[in-house]
């Protein structure tokens, strides 16, 4: 018997039903295992504080289906932040808009997390580096943009203590503001991952050296993090996952270290390889435009915790998607660009209406170059380009 239309339709369904079983992290349960992973976008206002157009962005999100959205990165401290439209929180003044984004992203099901970070030796912006103390855990050359090589300063002592305490404050001002947990960067060579890869840590105190100096810091943070948040706060990490560079943080050293940051309180992991300096290294020129290039690396950490890791890196297929899952590589899938793109994505899937999703093929990279005054995609009709992001009156759902 030939299948009929419905009947494939039906079958397509079913093969896609791991992707919306509930989620647990920490004591908070997601709707599906479909996250929004972060996504640099540049919406906030200048001076820190939340945009409309990042609440409608993030809520749009939500709207579609997603389970969980996590946020771009957030800085904690002016002095930890890379992009001139990023969101800061920092003071209490970012507050209210704070709690205005928790709040539209939950009305619209999904759980809603923050990922906070100190941009460390990226911190920007870039035009004023020399001019400004851009802290690293040692004072190691690298080239920040192609051809223009720049030394950071290494953090003293009091410094790590006053950056730990600004992770604890941030990750209490996003509870306070009704996220449902915090998601802490701890990968691309930021300042947590800088410490953790013998390459780019040199240091001869308890901050250095062998592998529990090098993760000393990432470990005091999400413990005082989870300590000051309370349990029923999701604390989750970017992690970096393999430096993919010679003697650098390798995937044997995450996997390592990942049953210490669950023991340390870790609610979730992603696996995040490469680092913005290693990526651009021959080698691994083509390794991020691969589908699943994360996936790797991503299973070695689920199979050495039993928290979830969240698959993450060209999974915008629904079908692969789906794979990982059953297969057990990871117990959620994280999108960003996919649902940049459309983020519809989850509700068509589920309704089994895959043909009709507007795919990221990401040649040109528009949502890249575009960052730094606001993210735009080259899929989006020419009048949601033109507004600058995609809100609420764009797309429907099957």
């Amino acid at each position: 018997m030939t299948p009929t239309a419905d009947s494939s339709r039906t079958a397509d369904t079913a093969d896609l039903a791991p992707l919306f079983t509930p989620l647990r992290l920490g004591g908070r349960t997601a709707r599906n295992r479909i996250v929004q992973a972060p996504m640099s976008v540049g919406y906030a206002n200048p001076d820190g504080t939340v945009a409309d157009r990042e609440v409608e962005h993030y809520a749009r999100r939500a709207r579609g289906g997603a389970g969980v959205v996590i946020t771009e990165n957030f800085a904690i401290s002016v002095a930890g932040r890379q992009m001139p439209l990023q969101t800061l929180v920092s003071d209490e003044e970012q507050l209210p808009g704070l709690k205005r984004l928790a709040s539209e992203i939950r009305v619209h099901g999904a759980l809603a997390i923050a990922q906070i970070v100190h941009a460390g030796r990226y911190a920007g912006p870039w035009e004023e580096y020399e001019r400004r103390p851009r802290l690293a855990a040692s004072a190691i050359p690298f080239e920040l943009t192609p051809g223009r090589v720049v030394t950071p300063q290494e953090i003293t002592p009091e410094e790590i203590e006053e950056t730990i305490d600004a992770f604890v404050r941030a990750a209490d001002r996003c509870r306070r503001a009704g996220f449902d947990g915090v998601d802490i960067h701890m990968a691309q060579g930021f300042l947590l991952s800088g410490f953790l890869s013998p390459r780019t840590n040199r240091r001869t105190d308890q901050w250095g050296g062998d592998f529990e100096g090098r993760t000393r810091l990432p470990l005091e943070v999400v413990r005082w993090v989870t300590a000051g948040t309370g349990a029923d706060f999701a604390v989750g990490v970017h992690l970096l996952s393999d430096e993919r560079v010679e003697g650098g943080w390798s995937l044997a050293d995450a996997v390592r270290l990942a049953p210490l940051l669950q023991d340390a309180g870790a609610a979730f992991l992603f696996a995040v390889p490469a680092t913005f300096e290693t990526m651009r290294l021959p080698h691994n020129a083509d390794v991020l435009g691969e589908p699943g290039y994360s996936l790797r690396d991503t299973e070695a950490l689920q199979r050495a915790v039993r928290i979830p890791v969240v698959a993450n890196g060209g999974l915008g297929d629904p079908r692969m998607a789906a794979r990982v899952l059953r297969s057990g590589q990871a117990q959620a899938v994280g999108l960003a660009r996919p649902l940049f793109a459309d983020p519809d994505w989850p509700r068509k899937v589920q309704a089994g209406a895959v043909d009709t999703l507007r795919t990221c093929r990401c040649e040109t990279s528009l949502c890249l170059r575009t960052q730094l005054t606001g993210s735009l995609c080259e899929r989006w009709p020419d009048s949601v380009r033109a507004r600058g992001y995609l809100g609420y009156d764009e797309g429907t759902t099957p």
